[in-house]
């Protein structure tokens, strides 16, 4: 198996770039000092036509990666190709592998081993090779040379020196960045991993919910049959009337939600997203909340909302909602308290919206692990609730993140992009 040490071609075309720039800057200076300093005679004219056309490979190069049309390894390899050829011609104008900067070829063969396929590597490997002997059978030798073998043999060892270090500069850096790259990737990759498994679990989950849902529908229809007779069959005061009320009100709201679950298991586009006003949207969920959980106070606090923003949502988010009120007043309960706060606040950018529960709190651990992993902290929970809102979140480019409270407790905060009304047309 080929490992790549690079996301994609087009970064190594970047990496490219920017090794070219140095290259340019590195030869210009280097043919500027032997000729002007050390008064060895060169072929400054056509030497700097070469380097001319190495530049305007960069600017050429530089314009592509402005273009979106994906970049190829073959393309790559013709890249480095153009390379070979630009260090070969200055090569036969300097000496050829007199020249202590012809050990410069293995640059392109360790980038080409370090990121593009073996295929590619062996061309460039040979490219560079039939360069290297290209340049022995023409075997020239500067006129300086033949003059003053002792200068020229300390000069060739000095470049010898200077060739050692830029060849190691610039393979720490190129690989450097390389290796950065591959950590970068492997680590998407991971996260894609662990996304993925979690998705199959949830949708075994979602199989499973849908079959419970289908079982659960008769008996709630039986409970609600019998809170109307008992209602319609003995005179019953007022406690015992508002608590049938109560059962009444809480049986439809089951009810209702196992409806909404059946239809979205056969008809899975009852999940469309849509743009809607995010006040209406959460007061209705925080009613339904209410009835569900009358034991609890939940205090609303509507902060700085300017106007009435839209947000996209859909089923998912008012489940993702449910759960997680659901998980703060446990909390809540679990300290002898029955109260909930919850604070909604918008600008342009979104809506937010803050749960706090009056708790014992989560460690930094769990903050972290919370919703991205299946976990619970409860005796009895099976940590479905907050890696099902995570997902129905992630799902509408909206964010969950659960931190410290100050004053105690744990306070979960929800951001929701806002949307323009008629963004929902183009959602399915």
């Amino acid at each position: 198996m080929q490992l790549q040490l690079i996301a994609s071609p087009r970064k190594f075309l970047q990496l490219l770039l920017w090794l070219r720039t140095f290259a340019i800057v590195g030869q210009s200076i280097t043919i500027a000092v032997i000729h002007r300093w050390l008064g060895i005679e060169l072929p400054i004219a056509v030497m700097a036509g070469v380097i001319a056309g190495l530049a305007a490979t960069v600017v050429l190069t530089g314009l592509r990666l402005r273009t979106k049309v994906p970049a190829t390894e073959v393309e790559v390899a013709f890249q480095l190709l153009i390379d070979i050829a630009e260090l070969t011609a200055l090569l036969c104008l300097s000496g050829g592998t007199t020249n202590p900067f012809a050990s410069l070829y293995l640059l392109p063969v360790a980038l080409s081993a370090g990121g593009l396929a073996w295929r590619y590597t062996a061309i460039i490997t040979a490219a560079c090779l039939g360069c290297y002997v290209w340049l022995i059978d023409r075997f020239t030798t500067l006129t300086f040379m033949r003059m003053n073998l002792e200068s020229a043999f300390d000069l060739h060892v000095a470049g010898m020196h200077v060739t050692f270090a830029i060849s190691a500069l610039l393979l720490a850096a190129a690989l450097s960045i390389m290796a950065s790259e591959m950590r970068r990737r492997e680590s998407a990759m991971a996260a894609l991993r662990e996304e993925m498994m979690q998705q199959e679990h949830l949708n075994a989950m979602g199989v499973l919910a849908a079959g419970t849902a289908h079982e659960l529908s008769t008996p709630l229809q039986s409970m609600a049959i019998l809170a109307s007779e008992l209602r319609a069959a003995r005179k019953i005061d007022e406690e015992f009337g508002n608590n049938l009320s109560l059962l009444e009100k809480q049986i439809r709201v089951c009810k209702d939600k196992l409806t909404t679950l059946l239809q979205a298991a056969g008809r899975p586009r009852i999940l469309e997203r849509h743009a809607a006003p995010v006040r209406g949207v959460l007061q209705g969920v925080l009613d339904s909340w209410s009835i569900v959980r009358p034991a609890i106070r939940l205090e609303v606090e509507w902060q700085a909302l300017a106007g009435d923003p839209h947000v996209i949502v859909d089923a998912g988010f008012a489940q993702a909602l449910t759960n997680l009120l659901d998980n703060a007043g446990e909390a809540s309960a679990s300290m002898g308290s029955v109260v909930v706060k919850v604070a909604v606040s918008g600008d342009e950018r979104g809506v937010r919206l803050c749960i706090d529960d009056e708790g014992p709190g989560l460690g930094a651990d769990v903050q972290q692990r919370a919703g991205k992993a299946i976990f619970t902290t409860k005796a009895k929970g099976f940590g479905l609730g907050l890696v099902l809102s995570h997902a129905n979140l992630n799902r509408l480019n909206g964010d969950l993140t659960l931190a410290t409270r100050p004053g105690g407790g744990t306070r979960t905060t929800i951001f929701m992009p806002a949307q323009a009304s008629e963004a929902a047309n183009g959602l399915d």
